[in-house]
């Protein structure tokens, strides 16, 4: 069905009756001029907002509605993990054309709300719009956190250690083989190897779990890449830092697909963007009490250092300057 046929106003009756109930928090949601929420006077509130423009940050060729849905907040409940932030809820906005049907549409409203109430995010309002030519998806999220938990870029300190949750390098590696399928049809793969580029998952608990339970100096999400990442904390704290190579956790598929793609994997792990894995920074007493508390990976791949050592990647012993190149818009 084209979205001519049901008109603005139908269609954000069907988006009020696939988003349901929004929760506790939640005193006025979609439906009226704006969303009315309760605040806590003992938290800040978080807010955050990420806009995904069709050719330039996705492709229909590879991404399914359900998938764009999901991806699209993943990337505002990253934000809200990187300041040690829960989610209250979210807007989206739209901008449409002829080619996306209702059909289309309730398939993204889909992927957002099996994310949204994963981490219970409810969907609480936004807009629609006509966009003639690409697809224009806007999504801002608020978020909550104790006042004496908030993360920040800016506190590293030299004798730091550097960790990362999980596995690198999944993510650009899934996007490499999406795009080299579409110029070699032939090119075959396992779906699993491209699951953390369309279907991210921000890391909410294991950064609820880090600000409750140690001392960050640092906190980021590394949404555009390691190294870039890595340079935004420094370049805030005026620090350098050293990584090592050997200690980077290169993800069992980056590796497969950089056999596929004749490329090496550490590439994908250093400079791929929107990977949605922590990557923070505290003393190395606290490293240690975390290391042995944590129910979920994390790796030690570094140390913070003085501003004047710069920020380095150390490979058998030997350093070289490590560039802060990574996923960037301009």
């Amino acid at each position: 069905m084209k979205l001519s046929q049901k008109g603005e106003f139908g269609l954000i009756e069907l988006i009020r009756k696939k988003c349901g109930w929004p929760g506790k928090k939640v005193i006025l949601g979609i439906g009226d001029d704006a969303a009315v929420i309760k605040s806590d006077p003992n938290k800040l509130l978080v807010l955050t907002t990420d806009a995904l423009i069709q050719t330039v940050h996705f492709n229909l060729d590879y991404f399914s509605f359900y998938q764009l849905g999901w991806r699209s907040l993943a990337a505002n409940l990253s934000d809200l993990a990187a300041m040690g932030g829960r989610p209250v809820c979210c807007l989206v906005t739209l901008g449409l054309n002829d080619g996306v049907s209702v059909e289309n549409l309730m398939q993204f409203y889909q992927g957002v709300l099996a994310l949204s109430k994963r981490f219970d995010c409810p969907v609480v309002g936004g807009d629609i719009v006509r966009s003639p030519r690409q697809i224009v998806i806007s999504i801002s999220a608020l978020g909550e956190v104790e006042k004496t938990k908030v993360a920040k870029r800016s506190g590293a300190r030299a004798g730091d250690l550097i960790c990362v949750t999980g596995e690198l390098g999944e993510a650009q590696a899934g996007l490499e083989l999406l795009l080299k399928k579409r110029k070699n049809k032939s090119l075959q793969f396992s779906p699993a190897l491209t699951r953390k580029h369309l279907l991210p998952l921000p890391r909410l608990a294991e950064s609820d779990f880090l600000v409750h339970n140690t001392k960050l100096n640092s906190l980021i999400d590394i949404s555009d890449g390691l190294a870039s990442d890595l340079h935004q904390i420094c370049k805030e704290s005026k620090v350098g830092a050293v990584i090592y190579e050997r200690k980077i956790p290169l993800g069992s598929k980056a590796v497969q697909a950089a056999r596929l793609l004749k490329k090496n994997p550490l590439e994908f792990a250093l400079y791929g963007g929107e990977e949605y894995e922590l990557l923070f920074t505290l003393t190395k007493s606290q490293a240690q009490r975390l290391l042995c508390k944590a129910r979920f990976k994390l790796t030690v791949i570094g140390e913070i250092l003085p501003r004047k050592e710069g920020v380095s990647l150390e490979k058998a012993g030997q350093k070289s300057k490590l560039l802060p190149q990574g996923y960037t818009h301009f």
